[in-house]
């Protein structure tokens, strides 16, 4: 008989122990009493443990709440507070006697396996080799849960079970070494087929065209962030056997994800590869620095501003190494005089200043000493020409200025480059190229700490990839340099750089017309659904070249600007969601600013004609026909009857009076006072508040005590809510990659189209839902889901399942499908302009719906339909406008 096998089982994290005995430290005898035998321990097929929950009354009286302190599995349904909580556990529960350890690492120290039996019995999930039977029950009551939901994640974890957890009781379970402090090394890690945070249960299932894989996103306990490139430096943990920082096994489980992806094979070539292998075979320690150096802005950074004492106290080995490897340049390396001088500290630049005899040192700003020294620099330089000596000052002032540096150090771009590729493929949803700042991979990164430190929490959905977005490697390097250019652009926008942003715009243009002109490029965009398309460096071009529409009419450059939106408009390809603001742009540049009402009509009739063209811009559209035609003296009153819009109803309207401050009028729009006691006539206190806080507090006196002013948020809410299935149906290439918290087709004409006939059944279910089956809804979503990223759901803003319940209660389900109706068919059009408050009365089962306007507001075309809408459903809305006037004036 052969002898057993002795599994080596790293330790739990201490994190995770160390969250298991503060339990138990801050419950009293009485709370520790009621710890039921409901928690368990689960491992993974490698035997490391995964989880530990714990049932125990934290937040409600006679309920139980499950702790996990590690990443949850797909077999999970967990809500915070709710009391639907479901759980695996064994028919049979093994006590803590089947186990023939005795000792279990805690926090750094030995501890007896007593600790544990204040759990009564750790309850495993078994499954025999020979058995099918797996119990699922309800936390609380103890019944057996055999709903659809529950049974099909027994299913999927079923083969997990069988191969797993079997294996470690019938084999393994008397020579388990629980003090074993062995870890895979980062090396290892990369070179296995498993994902490098392989210690976590998978959980995300990926679907690639035929293949199906299991997609692993770590998540571990939070962790405070507090370093310059807000990355935190390593898990708690008293053992340096387990000092593995977030950013490196981050970092490395995006490397391997895409490297090992076979779609992925065509876009590296062999020098790409070279990088890769060069960074798998740095020591740790370079490793790490070089991730640190990697999320900092593209700049050079003085030794002195390389402080990572998790890495190593003296940095200057694994700078060499990073050097020797072509990771980073050095000062050898730096020529520059003027990026030296900015290098320099502001106590050197005055030092060298001196040097050179530079007046008034000591009260001149660093960059003007910097502008002071680079004109002595250019002036003697010109002596060069003619053999002067002097010509040389240039060049003794940059080896000057270097002996104040003490070492400086940048990263290479290409091998940066390389692996900000990597980021970008990892999550091309969530890409942006920013070099100036270091943004470019940094997201990627940045959420996968937020996920580790459990602050973000992601829908399980199935990626299926059927369509590649790339088709080549030159492809998404164009689309890198597409990104940086945007970033280039939409930075001197927002600072009002006009000039500047017109050269960014002068190369975008260049570039697009490249891209255009390319019939492969062009075929291969094409030949792609048009919402995988927006992620192509034509599709980024053209929206760079919508933002450059308002670059040319600042410029007052009205003629240039026509001609770029005929331009824009003669393809149908690109950001056709887009057409709508084209045509309105194109109509009012050429009534407006060109003083051609004629051709502005012939660009309505056109528009109006577009079926892309639909909401707002197409009541913009109608209207300026309107304008046009009914002027006085117009030659063009008989051509109105060409054009036609659906009728709107006549808007209610409300008009209140609201006292302000002397100086009410800001920047942050007018600011009102309020007396929450006004009524009484009692109180001398006032509240300074904006417009909609000043209506909702004038409807809560008025038959409407409960309200909020979330604008959109109100129906997007809703529709996450009660749609939440339908969002994360496991449709081909919805979803690419981790980390999305929206289909990829979501905000284009395909979400509707491929989802026609199950939106409608939903709508038409919600149709009939009694209100008691509608809150029984949002009870059952929120118990799975709260806290859960979903495009839309604002779960802090709506605050509870009693405060949607509330809502929805007034509404009824058939007012309720009627609002969620208009934002399914159309996301993208239909998110903007939802009236501001949505208020109730839970008493009287009365809702309306307010769309407030303050001094010198109006109206926008998108808020006239979203109202008109609302009224024809018949939902009391109407429009509340507010004028400021002094305290003595006011009737309120």
């Amino acid at each position: 008989m052969s002898p057993k096998r002795k599994t080596k089982l790293p330790p739990p994290p201490s994190i995770l122990m160390h969250s298991i005995t503060s339990l138990f430290e801050k419950q009293n005898e009485k709370l520790q009493n009621r710890l039921k035998s409901t928690s368990s321990i689960e491992l993974d097929e490698d035997l490391r443990i995964t989880k530990v929950e714990i049932a125990s009354p934290y937040f409600k009286k006679d309920t139980t709440y499950s702790s996990a302190f590690t990443p949850l599995t797909s077999l999970d349904t967990y809500g915070k507070s709710t009391t639907k909580k479901r759980k695996l556990s064994l028919n049979k529960p093994l006590s803590s006697s089947d186990f023939n350890h005795s000792q279990i690492s805690l926090n750094g120290d030995l501890k007896n396996i007593n600790t544990f039996e204040k759990l009564n019995d750790i309850n495993l999930i078994k499954e025999d080799c020979n058995s099918s039977d797996i119990v699922c029950k309800n936390v609380n009551n103890g019944v057996p849960d055999v709903s659809p939901t529950t049974m099909s994640l027994v299913e999927t974890v079923k083969p997990l079970l069988l191969d797993g957890v079997s294996t470690f009781l019938n084999e393994s379970s008397s020579n388990i070494d629980l003090q074993t402090k062995t870890q895979p090394t980062n090396q290892q890690l990369i070179s296995n087929t498993v994902d490098p945070c392989s210690d976590k249960v998978p959980h995300l299932v990926y679907e690639d065209k035929q293949e199906q894989h299991i997609y692993s996103r770590p998540q571990r306990d939070k962790e405070d962030m507090g370093t310059e490139d807000g990355l935190t430096d390593s898990v708690t943990d008293n053992s340096d056997a387990f000092k593995v920082p977030y950013y490196l096994n981050n970092f490395e489980a995006i490397l391997h994800s895409v490297i090992s992806d076979a779609s992925y094979g065509s876009l590296f070539n062999s020098e790409d590869l070279s990088v890769i292998t060069s960074y798998k075979a740095l020591t740790e320690s370079a490793k790490k620095l070089y991730i640190r150096m990697f999320c900092r802005k593209m700049h050079w950074i003085p030794l002195s501003r390389l402080n990572y004492p998790e890495i190593a106290e003296d940095l200057i080995p694994y700078l060499l190494e990073l050097q020797r490897n072509s990771f980073i340049y050095c000062e050898d390396d730096l020529n520059d005089l003027e990026q030296v001088l900015k290098s320099l500290s502001a106590a050197d630049i005055k030092t060298l200043a001196k040097c050179y005899h530079i007046a008034d040192q000591t009260v001149q700003q660093k960059m003007h000493l910097v502008d002071e020294l680079m004109k002595v620099s250019r002036r003697n330089s010109i002596g060069s020409l003619f053999g002067s000596k002097s010509g040389n000052i240039s060049r003794a002032m940059l080896i000057k200025a270097k002996t104040f540096l003490k070492g400086i150090f940048k990263l290479r771009l290409e091998p940066r480059r390389v692996f900000v590729r990597v980021m970008m493929l990892y999550s091309v949803v969530n890409t942006s190229v920013d070099e100036d700042t270091g943004v470019s991979g940094q997201t990627q990164l940045f959420q996968m700490l937020m996920v580790n430190m459990g602050k973000l929490v992601y829908p399980t959905y199935t990626v299926n990839k059927v369509h590649n977005i790339f088709s080549c490697r030159e492809d998404v390097i164009r689309f890198e340099h597409a990104l940086q250019l945007e970033s280039d652009l939409l930075h001197c926008v927002q600072r009002g750089q006009w000039d500047k942003a017109y050269d960014v715009f002068k190369c975008v243009e260049e570039q697009w017309k490249l891209l255009k002109s390319d019939e492969h490029i062009e075929k291969w965009n094409r030949n792609l659904p048009d919402y995988l398309r927006g992620f192509t460096a034509t599709s980024v071009l053209n929206r760079l070249m919508t933002v450059a529409i308002d670059i040319l009419q600042r410029r007052k450059d009205f003629t240039t600007a026509v001609e770029l939106l005929k331009r824009l408009l003669s393809q149908a390809i690109y950001n056709c969601s887009h057409r709508g603001y084209w045509w309105e742009r194109l109509a009012l540049n050429l009534d407006v600013h060109l003083k051609d009402p004629k051709k502005s009509l012939d660009v309505i009739a056109e528009g109006l004609a577009d079926k892309h063209v639909i909401g707002g811009h197409r009541l913009a559209l109608y209207l300026r026909a309107e304008s046009i035609c009914q002027r006085n003296r117009s030659k063009w009153k008989d051509r109105f009857t060409e054009f036609y819009h659906d009728p709107v109803k006549e808007l209610p309207k409300l008009f209140l009076e609201g006292r302000v401050l002397h100086d009410g009028v800001s920047n942050n729009g007018t600011k009102f006072l309020t007396d929450e006691s006004y009524a009484d006539g009692n109180s001398q206190d006032m509240t300074v508040c904006g417009v909609e806080e000043f209506v909702l507090a004038y409807y809560k006196k008025n038959g409407f005590p409960s309200g909020i002013h979330a604008e959109g948020s109100i129906v997007s809410t809703l529709f996450g809510i009660f749609f939440w299935d339908i969002i994360f149906m496991p449709l081909p290439d919805a979803f690419h990659s981790p980390y999305q918290v929206l289909p990829l087709d979501f905000y284009s004409e395909a979400f509707y189209e491929r989802r026609k006939d199950v939106i409608e059944d939903r709508l038409q279910k919600l149709s009939n839902n009694s209100v008691r089956e509608l809150e029984s809804i949002v009870e059952d979503i929120y118990g799975q889901h709260e806290g859960s990223q979903c495009i839309g759901i604002n779960w802090e803003r709506m605050r509870s399942p009693d405060f949607v319940k509330e809502i929805v209660s007034c509404l009824g389900g058939q007012l309720l499908s009627g609002v969620i109706a208009r934002y399914a068919r159309c996301p993208r059009h239909t998110r903007s302009g939802f009236p501001d408050l949505t208020l109730w009365n839970s008493q009287t089962k009365k809702l309306k719906i307010c769309e407030v306007k303050g001094p010198g507001d109006r109206l926008s075309h998108k808020q006239i339909l979203w109202i008109d809408y609302l009224l024809k459903l018949g939902i009391d809305a109407e429009v509340c406008h507010v004028k400021a006037v002094a305290a003595k004036r006011l009737r309120y």
